[in-house]
């Protein structure tokens, strides 16, 4: 015999009722375990991203660091470098008022031997050199016009003749008139 219930029995609903109730606390708990799963996952992914960014953020303190360094070395080779100019234009203005004097005596050396001919006086002006002197003869004095005119100018031999008191000695004295073509 078949019996149909028609009523709702409690035993059939309190079976389904505790299944239905296990299962919506299974899901439950699924789904409460998934959400603490994300956020333990989410709270290490974002300390491991808040870590490598204090080490990227530190590295470039360091790199930032490295630079003012670097920036305050080349400052002071800028100043050093600036300083060292100053120097270098000011001796090069204090020799240029020497360089045509050193010039004139370096090209008087060349041309005087000093075994033939002793220079007493010499005195430069533009263009203009004052030369007095003795010799062992009057050819060391025309050959040393000679060198001059070669060298520096034309000539102009204002006296020579035998010193005064040592009569094998000649004594002379010369002006030049500097060519600037010749001498530069």
């Amino acid at each position: 015999m078949v019996s149909i219930n028609l009523l709702k029995d409690r035993r059939y609903d309190d079976g389904r009722g505790r299944r239905r109730s296990k299962a919506e606390l299974f899901a439950g708990g699924c789904v409460l375990a998934s959400v603490c799963a994300f956020w333990g996952w989410g709270v290490i992914d974002v300390n491991d991203a808040t870590q490598r960014l204090e080490q990227e953020m530190q590295e470039k303190q360091e790199r930032v660091a490295l630079l003012q360094n670097t920036h305050r070395e080349v400052l002071t080779l800028e100043e050093r470098r600036q300083a060292v100019l100053t120097e270098h234009d000011r001796l090069k203005t204090s020799t240029k008022q020497l360089a045509g004097p050193i010039h004139l005596l370096s090209m008087i050396s060349r041309l005087v031997d000093p075994l033939d001919v002793w220079l007493l006086h010499l005195q430069a002006d533009d263009e203009k050199i004052t030369l007095s002197g003795f010799s062992h003869s009057l050819e060391d004095v025309v050959k040393l016009a000679k060198d001059f005119e070669k060298m520096l100018g034309p000539v102009d031999v204002v006296d020579a003749g035998p010193h005064d008191r040592r009569p094998d000695l000649f004594q002379f004295s010369m002006n030049v008139l500097m060519d600037s073509t010749k001498h530069g």
